[in-house]
């Protein structure tokens, strides 16, 4: 069972601080190779319709695995978690660097990054869910991904100079040291279990209840977007520049200019003003996306980099403060958990086919404005999420 929260008073705020540096540092070594990993794929032969298979096998595997190893999951505490997900990211990351040799790989390794996924998602959003303070969840949302994005904006401009000047294996090496230790302040906290009778048709309820659909709306735009603007941008931006260390620098910049933002959308979003930040930034969001259909010159790429990078902090940071208002107003948020993560990966799912068809059929230059386009549709699903009040949970229990 879950700790009870009155034990949590001493740990507390130094637990959310240790989730933060824990955070912080895992962005930073994932930061150094995986905007990079599709482009490795890509100079090793891998078409991008390919590519994009590579990820849906990673969503597939996911969401069969949850139902299949969650008598398994229910006896793991949060940290154990995020520890145990760390020898499966630096296999998958070592494993890249081989897959040339061992094509097998090409269908174990999505499958060390869907356990990686689910045991470091699941744990974490279990661990701060619990660890943060209800009435200061958006503030203490955009102080965690202030930090992360201060510490971690460099991270890609780091990752594609060491890829220049030692190569992948490397840079795989060093990312994988910095994400093994991650985790380890966190063992001197304590820890949290799921519930001990979760089962399947719990988190099924809370992807077909009648009173979260608005939420779950909103929950599809952001794991489909995810997938565009933190896949098919960076790969587009590397097509347009033919530099891995420039990617990484505008990314970079991108990363650093979100910092700026996250925090006082933070305070906005406790304020009460969380349902105009999601309109504004929705539609703000979305017209970007038709801007990098429009644009193409590196100026303006940099630019709508820049711009995508400051608008999407602030609606995450409004959407993501809802999603932990949940976890806390449910009576077990194991189950909550676990349909988000399962909700995301079911939509990918769904959505990948439809970008690997568009790849397989366009040129790659359509292909890439017929996702943005895609992308400037999807984004307004966010203004579901406005939809939904925590009252609407009682729909559930009828």
């Amino acid at each position: 069972m879950l700790i009870d929260r009155a034990q949590l008073s001493f740990f507390g705020k130094r637990e959310v601080n240790a989730l933060y540096g824990t955070l912080a540092l895992t962005n930073f070594g994932e930061g150094l190779v995986s905007i990079f990993v599709p482009i490795f794929l890509w100079k090793n032969g891998v078409v991008i319709w390919q590519i994009l298979y590579f990820y849906f096998l990673s969503s597939a595997y996911f969401v069969g695995l949850t139902f299949l190893i969650l008598p398994f999951l229910k006896k793991m505490s949060d940290k154990m978690m995020m520890f145990l997900s760390a020898p499966f990211l630096i296999f998958y990351l070592f494993g890249l660097y081989y897959i040339s040799a061992a094509p097998i790989l090409f269908y174990i390794l999505p499958l060390a990054l869907a356990l990686n996924t689910l045991f470091f998602d699941v744990g974490y959003n279990l661990d701060f869910s619990q660890s943060v303070d209800g009435e200061k969840i958006g503030r203490e949302l955009g102080a965690r991904n202030t930090i992360s994005a201060l510490v971690n904006f460099s991270a890609p401009f780091f990752g594609g100079s060491l890829i220049v000047l030692f190569g992948f294996k490397i840079t795989f090496l060093i990312a994988s040291l910095i994400l093994l230790g991650a985790v380890v302040p966190l063992f001197f906290f304590p820890h949290r279990h799921l519930v001990s009778d979760l089962k399947s048709s719990q988190i099924i309820k809370f992807l077909t209840g009648r009173g979260i659909q608005s939420f779950n709306l909103s929950g599809i735009a952001y794991s489909m977007m995810l997938t565009i603007d933190g896949l098919l941008w960076p790969f587009f931006i590397f097509f347009a520049i033919s530099s891995t260390r420039s990617l990484g620098g505008v990314v970079s910049v991108g990363l650093f200019a979100s910092a700026i933002t996250t925090y006082f959308i933070g305070f906005l979003s406790d304020a009460g003003d969380r349902r105009k930040i999601i309109t504004i930034t929705t539609v703000l969001f979305s017209i970007v996306w038709l801007f990098r259909i429009m644009f193409s010159s590196p100026g303006m790429i940099m630019a709508l980099s820049v711009a995508g990078g400051i608008i999407s902090a602030g609606l995450l940071v409004a959407w993501t403060s809802q999603f932990y208002k949940i976890t806390r107003a449910v009576q077990h948020p194991s189950p909550f958990i676990l349909s988000r993560e399962v909700l995301y990966q079911l939509a990918r799912v769904i959505f990948l086919p439809i970008l690997m068809l568009c790849a397989y059929a366009f040129s790659t230059t359509h292909f890439f404005y017929a996702s943005f386009g895609i992308a400037a549709l999807l984004q307004l699903l966010f203004l579901f999420a406005n939809k939904f009040h925590l009252n609407d949970l009682t729909a559930m229990d009828e």
